[in-house]
Order: structure tokens, then C-alpha cells, then sequence
């Protein structure tokens, strides 16, 4: 099948990962551990700033990085594990335990590391590689008709890398994770491999990631619009009834804001900044869940021609045909012209073999009795 087939087949695939945003289980992993993240961050960086305030400055800004870090390990463990568990569904397998899929999601992080190690190191050496050439270039005389070759040449490399890197390296190898594979087998699925300058290869994968943003996009779209406009009408009716719009008001003006917030109408306007944020994070991992599992679907596409983790790439030739014998002949159940004789039908006197019916023997002439 032609590159042009393959990203319309897998384009109109992407709009699958819709069905994503009703699994529930992937849903909770992603945001059991976002709010994991966002209370682990506040601790380290309230003791940080415990810290700070107290003048150890050095021994504050460790703990706020460590949060950092900490946090982000625990959002990526969320993110992993949601998306073995949409992996396992497209691919309709029986879903892990939470236990088991924050586990995998967790050994997931350090893989994604290597990968993006070797992307840097990729690309290092592109970078002296080409700066080698460049300067080779300098030459004298021979220096200009060089980079008339060099130029067009390594403009379409680096195209290619950058291509390879930003639409397929970056979004799919989180996906060739969850499906088992290790980080050379997924860079080789992924083409860092002999045929990564083929820009034919580019061409599906980076169709169907154009039309899975327009999809993600639609669905946090209209997400955001069910959870805003209702946040909108039960705002209005609140403040109407409780009366604490105008703290809202002030709080929204900037630093007078703060005046607002001490008028006995604190715990509202508290209530409602995190009832946004809950709204937030749900109208935001709606696009999420899309985003993975499209991301999911465009690797398997992709990986159509591989045999599966470990195993050797599948080639789209024909196998080669058996070699062809002729058959054997088979045996006739005609008889022979000589047709066989019975050995009891034979003279008495030579031994010669004779018919049941014949009267004398055609040898000696001796008499032959019938019906022997």
C-alpha cells in the first residue's frame, strides 16, 4: 500500500481514540496521580519556602527542586500508566491492576529517558558531523563547489532528523513502550534505523498526528464548553444567592483581591478557585485520554510491518514459493499386456505356465486337464 493510503487509512483510524475518553480506569490513574503530583510539589515547596524564610536559602531551593522532580515523576508515572492501560484496550487485552499499571508506568520513565539520550547524542554527532563537512568547505576554489552539494544535502538530513524527532521519536515512543518493546527495537520501529532518509516513511505518521490534534483538539473543545458554561451558570446563581460576587470581582483585579478575600467571604472564593481548578483538570484530560490513545493507534500503524517486540520485521514480499516436483505416477489398475498367471495353471511335464483354458501345453504338446 502506497504512503498516500496509509495516512488516509490510519488518519480516519485516529478518530477511534475518541471511545478513549470513556475509560474510566485510565482516567483515574492519570488523575490520582496529577493530584498526587500537585500535593507533593506543595509540601516540598511550602517546606522550601519554610526554609527560605528562616534564611537557609541553599537547603530551601534543594527541597523545592526535589519537588519539582518528584512531582513530575509522579505525573509521568500517571501519564504512563494511562496509557498502557488505553494501549491494552485498543489492543483488547485484559487491563492491569492499578497496581501493576503504576508499576509499569513507573518502569517506563527511565526507558523514555534513554531514548531521549540518544536523541541528544543523534544529534550531537549530526551536528559535528556537519560542522566537519562545513569547514571542509572553507577550501579554497574546491570549497564553493563542495557546499553546492553539501547545502541541499544536509538541509534535506536535517529536515529529516528534525521531522523524525519532533512528529515521530517524541510522540511514539512512549506508545512502543507500553506495547513491550525496548528502546532499541521501538527506535528501530520508529526509523532510526537504515531507512530513517527515507521521507517517504514520514509522511503517515505525521498526516495522522495533524488529524489527531484536530481531534484533540475538537474534544477539548467541547469538553471545556460543557464544564465552563455550566461553571458560568452555577457562578452566577451562586454569587446571586450567597452574595459573594463582589469578592470574585476583587479578586480577579489583582492584588486587591486580597482586601476582598477578608470579609467572612474567604471560603467561598476558595471553594470556587479550587472547584475551577477540579473543572480545569477535568476539561483537560478529556484531550488527554484522545492524545494517548491516538498515539497508541498511529504506533501500531506504524509498527503494522514488524512482527511484534523482539521479533524480525515482517516484509511485504511475497514468500517464495515452494520448489514444484512433478508428481509421482501413479499405479494404473490395468492390467499388463502379459497378464499374470496363476501359478498352478502350469504343465505337469515342462513346467511351463499355461491359461486355465488351455487343452494342450504350447511347449511339449503334453495334455493339460481343465479347470486346474
Amino acid at each position: 500500500m502506497s504512503s498516500s493510503q496509509d495516512a488516509i487509512r490510519g488518519s480516519l483510524v485516529v478518530f477511534e481514540a475518541v471511545d478513549s475518553a470513556r475509560n474510566t480506569r485510565a482516567f483515574a490513574l492519570f488523575l490520582g496521580c496529577a493530584v498526587s503530583a500537585l500535593v507533593v510539589a506543595g509540601v516540598f515547596a511550602g517546606i522550601g519556602a519554610t526554609l527560605a524564610g528562616n534564611g537557609v536559602f541553599v537547603i530551601g531551593g534543594l527541597f523545592t527542586f526535589i519537588g519539582v522532580i518528584a512531582a513530575l515523576i509522579v505525573a509521568g508515572t500517571g501519564v504512563s500508566a494511562a496509557g498502557k492501560t488505553l494501549m491494552d484496550q485498543i489492543q483488547q487485552r485484559a487491563p492491569l491492576s492499578i497496581r501493576d499499571a503504576l508499576i509499569t508506568g513507573l518502569m517506563t520513565l527511565p526507558k523514555l529517558l534513554g531514548v531521549f539520550l540518544i536523541e541528544i547524542a543523534v544529534f550531537i554527532a549530526f551536528m559535528i558531523a556537519l560542522a566537519i563537512v562545513l569547514f571542509v568547505c572553507k577550501i579554497p576554489v574546491l570549497g564553493p563547489l563542495l557546499y553546492v552539494v553539501v547545502y541541499p544535502v544536509a538541509s534535506v538530513i536535517a529536515g529529516i532528523v528534525w521531522f523524525t524527532f519532533v512528529f515521530i521519536v517524541n510522540p511514539l515512543a512512549a506508545p512502543a513502550l507500553w506495547e513491550g518493546y525496548g528502546v532499541r527495537e521501538a527506535l528501530g520501529v520508529l526509523g532510526l534505523n537504515r531507512r530513517a532518509l527515507n521521507i517517504g516513511r514520514l509522511l503517515p505518521p505525521i498526516v495522522q498526528q495533524m488529524a489527531l490534534l484536530l481531534v484533540v483538539g475538537l474534544v477539548g473543545f467541547i469538553a471545556s464548553a460543557i464544564l465552563f458554561s455550566g461553571s458560568a451558570f452555577v457562578g452566577m446563581l451562586g454569587g446571586g444567592i450567597i452574595g459573594f460576587g463582589g469578592g470574585m470581582l476583587s479578586m480577579v483585579s489583582g492584588m486587591a483581591g486580597l482586601g476582598g478575600m477578608g470579609g467572612g467571604l474567604n471560603g467561598y472564593v476558595l471553594a470556587t478557585m479550587i472547584g475551577v481548578g477540579v473543572l480545569a483538570s477535568l476539561a483537560y484530560t478529556f484531550p488527554l485520554m484522545v492524545y494517548l490513545a491516538g498515539t497508541c493507534r498511529i504506533f501500531l500503524n506504524l509498527a503494522d510491518g514488524y512482527a511484534g517486540p523482539g521479533g524480525p520485521a515482517l516484509t511485504v514480499e511475497p514468500s517464495t514459493p515452494a520448489p514444484h516436483f512433478p508428481a509421482a505416477p501413479m499405479a494404473t489398475t490395468t492390467q499388463s499386456t502379459v497378464p499374470a498367471t496363476d501359478a498352478t495353471h502350469a504343465c505337469s511335464h515342462c513346467g511351463t505356465p499355461a491359461e486355465p483354458d488351455d487343452a494342450f501345453c504350447g511347449e511339449c504338446g503334453a495334455d493339460l486337464p481343465r479347470g486346474v
